[in-house]
């Protein structure tokens, strides 16, 4: 499934009618190039106001975004845009079934899914709220059921905003953008097995998973003699004197972690960061530009795009800075925005 027409009124610097924003599109790459002020960013947020980012960061429509036609005039009374989804495949259409709209041309029916998202100016007098809550239409004259929440969580898109730091992302720490990514790959979650301490012979570390290494890392680290001197030494000369006689404390020194699966996974890839490297077979980082970060943050949210098989392959990367996009994207859909 793609965007195969952008419809944009009375939003930003698009007007209606014949002012409106149209643009026809294909599925695969498409780069939006233009000075500045053109509004290539108005697209790129009219998308992410339809559609929904997978970070969560709700963009919100503000008074000003309603188009005036002349300085000083009245805004328009409502934004429309309008997406036309084409290239549906089986599971596209059991998805969406109930919002379908069937075309018929040439003798030949066609499903795509239309989708109309409204935002009116609330002209009620005396009411804080100056925008009304947006709809999600659906039919070829947005006359379709509403479009429900879950529906609209299937096409939530990628985006990279401008002026991000991609080096940042790809570093280790808490809530990192790298342990994200790598939280969802099958690779991460799929490949090794479990740790077993009490297996004979041991495991071969090679063939433990991500969490096995972690647990047989916490397990070396109660093994060690250091640590295991230091909490004889805590207990016996510290806690002992320190506790009632028939109620004596004990001390454990181990690596801290919480008990569920996905967040000792998580916590695990939050200490690892992704570095551009002088060739495949070495492991030294190698500086590198803004530039050649920004294509390393890309290919890692292509990874994840390509990895999930549900949901609507979009990313959005607003200025781009001189990267070059993908030669054949064909397992998702992607637009750059960038200045000319």
């Amino acid at each position: 499934m793609y965007i195969a027409e952008i419809r944009i009124e009375n939003f930003r610097l698009f007007g209606a009618s014949d002012q409106a924003f149209v643009l026809p599109l294909t599925s695969g790459l498409t780069a939006l190039v233009g000075e500045n002020d053109a509004g290539k960013t108005a697209v790129i947020d009219a998308l992410r106001l339809v559609l929904g980012t997978r970070d969560q960061d709700m963009l919100r429509v503000d008074p000003m975004d309603f188009h005036q036609a002349t300085p000083g005039g009245e805004r328009a009374d409502q934004i429309i845009i309008r997406l036309i989804f084409r290239g549906l495949t089986t599971a596209d259409r059991g998805a969406f079934a109930e919002f379908l709209t069937y075309e018929t041309a040439a003798g030949a029916t066609d499903t795509a899914l239309i989708l109309t998202w409204v935002a009116k100016r609330n002209a009620k007098e005396g009411s804080s709220r100056r925008v009304l809550p947006p709809e999600w239409r659906t039919g070829t004259k947005g006359d379709g059921p509403l479009l429900d929440l879950g529906a609209r969580s299937l096409l939530t898109a990628t985006y990279l905003r401008p002026l991000r730091d991609a080096e940042r992302a790809m570093s280790a720490g808490r809530g990192s953008r790298l342990s994200q990514i790598l939280q969802h790959t099958k690779e991460i979650r799929d490949t090794g097995n479990p740790f077993n301490k009490l297996a004979d012979p041991p495991d071969d570390p090679k063939t433990l998973s991500v969490l096995g290494l972690g647990d047989y890392a916490s397990h070396l680290f109660g093994e060690s003699e250091g640590i295991k001197q230091a909490r004889k030494r805590l207990n016996e000369d510290y806690l002992r004197p320190l506790s009632f006689a028939n109620d004596l404390l004990h001390a454990r020194i181990g690596v801290a972690g919480a008990q569920e699966d996905n967040l000792r996974l998580r916590q695990l890839l939050e200490k690892l960061e992704l570095a551009l490297t002088a060739s495949s077979d070495t492991e030294s980082a190698h500086t590198r530009g803004l530039g050649s970060n920004n294509l390393l943050f890309m290919a890692c949210e292509l990874l994840l795009l390509a990895a999930e098989s549900d949901g609507f392959p979009l990313l959005l990367i607003e200025e781009p800075r001189g990267a070059s996009p993908p030669a054949a994207p064909t397992a998702f859909d992607v637009v750059l925005a960038g200045t000319g």
